[in-house]
């Protein structure tokens, strides 16, 4: 497969109310994943695969875009979009995307008119709304966006969701500031205080939310409602909250919203409930740290033991290296890979894992994957070494015949 991988980790926690007034915004279409002018349709946007205006998980507001292959054809697995540049400007392209429960290799890739885009720009396969940003210099007046549902490889039926596109020039700076949002609480724990904010507004759009307790900086969000973890039981914080700008201008403050948690119960934390001798809590859980990052439910500081791990995978099981049509790259192609590279195809790099973990049903995947390229190889190699024995064979047989006459 001629595909690297990139991942990207952006964490969201909730939909975003978003408000865009900028006549430079190039995104100017009435659709599914316009920030501004949302509607129920995919006016602007082409292609093959089927392309439909969805409201089963929308990134921003009540649409997002829904796109699902129709054929591992080039023009049957993407879809498109052109917009008017100047030529020589540079251009900041925003895009919300996360994949559907059938993908495999979804990317950025091909684009025209445009320098400095990285091709392909893969997409990662966790199903969770990412933001991929590109500053691209305009090379032509129409230059062309084009997403893959997936690789040739792939298959019909794969999907991706597409929201929140943003395509600016940068020669209309933004400088104004987002006004400050209204905050409140809606409730509290020993160690929890629920906030909601609305009514900031910006001249471009609000993108993110800083939340302070007792002035200093919480935690960063994409939106409102959100959980504050970790408190102390019997405590009295201060909370306020600002806005954020796709360029970082910052709001003023919210008013100040104070909060003060539940006494301690007797019996331990009045978070937790059981039924069925199963004990529940529906907030974000953390042993050994008292924050959990942004997306995810549980945070360890610390080993785990189990005796045994199920994964749950959310792309195929690489069975699909043993099809007829799968592309096995020649060892030659693997080797000026590695020498350019310095990692196997399809692998991430050392600096990859390092900056943003490993995900460990991912890389059993990719893992198996490798070892089913290795044993193609291996056969391979067999049957050309059994023609060599027989070659000889042969040779032999004929050097015995002269041998004789002689």
């Amino acid at each position: 497969m001629k595909h690297l991988y990139a991942y990207f980790t952006i964490t969201v926690c909730t939909t975003l109310g978003i408000v865009n007034l900028n006549s430079q915004e190039l995104h100017s279409h009435s659709n599914a994943v316009s920030i501004a002018n949302e509607s129920n349709a995919t006016i602007g946007w082409s292609g093959n695969s089927t392309i439909t205006a969805d409201t089963s998980d929308p990134f921003h507001g009540t649409y997002a875009m829904k796109v699902v292959s129709t054929g591992v054809v080039s023009t049957n697995r993407r879809v498109e979009y052109t917009y008017s540049a100047t030529i020589g400007e540079t251009y900041n392209i925003s895009i919300w995307a996360k994949t559907g429960s059938q993908t495999l290799d979804p990317a950025f890739a091909s684009w025209t008119g445009v320098t400095g885009f990285t091709n392909p720009t893969l997409i990662a396969t966790n199903g969770i709304w990412t933001e991929y940003t590109f500053t691209v210099i305009a090379t032509s007046t129409s230059p062309l966006i084009l997403i893959y549902i997936g690789s040739s490889s792939g298959s019909v039926g794969d999907e991706l969701y597409i929201d929140s596109v943003s395509i600016t020039p940068q020669s209309s700076a933004d400088v104004q500031s987002p006004t400050a949002p209204t905050l409140s609480s809606t409730g509290h724990g020993e160690t929890t205080a629920d906030l909601l904010w609305s009514g900031a507004t910006d001249n471009v759009g609000v993108t993110g939310y800083n939340i302070y307790k007792d002035g200093s900086l919480e935690a960063n969000c994409s939106g409102s409602p959100y959980t504050i973890t970790g408190l102390s039981a019997s405590t009295t914080y201060s909370f306020t909250v600002t806005a954020l700008d796709a360029v970082g201008n910052e709001s003023t403050v919210s008013n100040v919203v104070p909060v003060t948690t539940d006494a301690p119960s007797g019996g331990g934390s009045s978070v937790w409930s059981e039924a069925n001798s199963i004990a529940s809590y529906t907030g974000d859980v953390g042993i050994g740290t008292s924050t959990v990052p942004t997306g995810y439910k549980l945070a360890v500081n610390g080993k785990i033991i189990s005796e045994e791990l199920k994964v749950q995978l959310q792309s195929a099981w690489p069975d699909y290296v043993f099809k007829k049509d799968y592309k096995l790259l020649t060892l030659e192609e693997i080797e000026k890979h590695i020498q350019e590279k310095g990692h196997l195809p399809n692998m991430p790099s050392a600096k990859e894992v390092e900056a943003n973990g490993l995900e460990v049903g991912e890389m059993n995947r990719l893992l198996l994957e490798k070892i089913e390229e290795q044993m193609l190889y291996i056969i391979e190699l067999k049957k050309e070494n059994d023609k060599m024995v027989g070659f000889e064979k042969r040779i032999k047989k004929i050097e015995k015949k002269l041998k004789h006459k002689q």
